[in-house]
C-alpha cells in the first residue's frame, strides 16, 4: 500500500457564543496551519439553514478563499451538493479555481440527504432522487468542450463552458459514496470515492471491493475521521460530551427532511458514545492506533481529518500541530513497517 495522504476537513461549526466572522477567521487560520505543518490538503463542506452544525453555504466559495490564503496545499470540496447547483456552472467554477491556483483544486460532489435545501434552492426532491448521474456527466462533459442537455432534469442548447482547465483532462473529481448507487456512479467514470466518518472501516472496505468489481480503475479513495489529540481519555470524553456531540446533535435536530427521516435521531449522549468508541480522539497513542486501523481496514489512501472538535481557536490550532507532530509520523511509520 502506498503511504496515505492526510488532509484537514473544515465543517465550519459555530459553537455557542461564536459569530460567523469568528468561524471563518478560524477556517483561514486552520488552512494556513495545515499548510505550515505539512498536510496535503484542506477540504470544505457545505450546509444550508443550520445555526451551528455548519454555517458555510458554499463549499466552492470557501475553497476559493482558502486557495487565496495558501500557496502549496491542495484545497477541495467535500462535498459540493451537486443537485442544488447548475452542473455546468459548477464545472466552470472548478476550472476557474484550477486555473487560478495552478492546479491545486479538487472537486468533490455528492447529493447529501433529502433535506429542505433541495426544495428551497429550486431544484426539487426529484432531482435529488434521480438527477445526480446526469449532473455529474454534465460536469465532466463541460471540461472537454461543448455541452448540451435535453432531459427531464436539464434542458439547454449547446454551449462552450470556460475557461478550459489548467489540469488535464480536468481537475480531480471525487464522488461521495455511502451506498451501491454512489459506488456505481464513481466506478462508471473511474473516479475516486469519498467516505464519511459515520461509515465503519468494514463498510468502506465493502464499497471499495464493490467498486473494484465494476472497473479496472484503481484511484485513491478518501475517508474522513474526527481527530482530536488530548492528554488523557478523560479530557477526550469532556471535549466530546461538552463540545462536539452537542453540535452534531443540533445538526440532526435542525435538518428539515423533505422525505421521512428513517430511524430515530440520536441524542448527544448516543453520539458521544459512538464517537469515543471509534474515532481518533484521545491520547496520541490511541489516535495512532485508530488511524492505522482506519487506513488498513477501509482501503482508502486519503484521510480527511475533522479538527474542530473543541471549537476554541487556540485548541483547534494546537490540535492541528499535535496531529502533525505527535500522531501522523507514527501512523506513517507503522503503515510502512507493516
Amino acid at each position: 500500500m502506498s503511504p496515505p495522504s492526510f488532509g484537514v476537513m473544515l465543517f465550519t461549526h459555530r459553537f455557542p457564543g461564536q459569530s460567523a466572522t469568528e468561524v471563518f477567521a478560524l477556517a483561514a487560520d486552520v488552512a494556513q496551519a495545515a499548510e505550515a505543518h505539512g498536510f496535503a490538503s484542506v477540504w470544505t463542506t457545505e450546509h444550508h439553514f443550520l445555526t451551528g452544525y455548519g454555517v458555510n453555504p458554499s463549499a466552492t466559495t470557501l475553497a476559493a478563499f482558502l486557495l487565496g490564503r495558501t500557496r502549496r496545499v491542495r484545497v477541495g470540496t467535500a462535498v459540493t451538493i451537486l443537485p442544488t447547483h447548475p452542473p455546468v456552472h459548477v464545472a466552470e467554477q472548478a476550472a476557474l479555481l484550477d486555473q487560478l491556483s495552478g492546479g491545486r483544486f479538487d472537486l468533490g460532489v455528492g447529493r447529501a440527504g433529502p433535506v429542505v435545501d433541495h426544495e428551497v434552492l429550486g431544484t426539487g426532491i426529484e432531482r435529488w432522487r434521480t438527477g445526480l448521474p446526469e449532473a455529474l456527466g454534465l460536469v465532466l462533459d463541460s471540461f472537454t468542450g461543448r455541452v448540451s442537455a435535453d432531459s427531464e432534469h436539464y434542458r439547454f442548447r449547446e454551449v462552450a463552458p470556460g475557461p478550459e482547465p489548467y489540469t488535464r483532462p480536468h481537475p480531480p473529481v471525487h464522488v461521495a459514496a455511502t451506498s451501491a448507487t454512489g459506488v456505481e456512479l464513481a466506478a462508471r467514470h473511474g473516479l475516486p470515492m469519498l467516505f464519511f466518518f459515520s461509515q465503519t472501516a468494514d463498510e468502506q472496505a465493502r464499497l471499495v471491493a464493490d467498486y473494484e468489481q465494476l472497473t479496472a480503475a484503481r484511484p485513491v479513495h478518501g475517508t474522513a475521521a474526527l481527530a482530536h489529540v488530548t492528554d488523557s481519555v478523560a479530557e477526550a470524553e469532556r471535549v466530546v460530551h461538552e463540545r462536539l456531540a452537542p453540535v452534531f446533535a443540533s445538526g440532526y435536530a435542525e435538518y428539515v427532511m423533505v422525505e421521512e427521516y428513517r430511524g430515530p435521531r440520536p441524542t448527544p449522549d448516543e453520539l458521544a458514545a459512538g464517537i469515543l468508541a471509534r474515532q481518533p480522539i484521545g491520547p496520541p497513542e490511541l489516535c495512532v492506533r485508530r488511524l492505522v486501523d482506519l487506513v488498513r481496514g477501509s482501503g482508502a489512501g486519503r484521510v480527511l481529518l475533522h479538527v474542530e472538535s473543541s471549537g476554541e481557536r487556540d485548541a483547534v490550532l494546537a490540535n492541528v500541530e499535535r496531529l502533525a507532530t505527535e500522531v501522523l509520523p507514527a501512523v506513517r511509520t507503522e503503515l510502512e513497517n507493516a
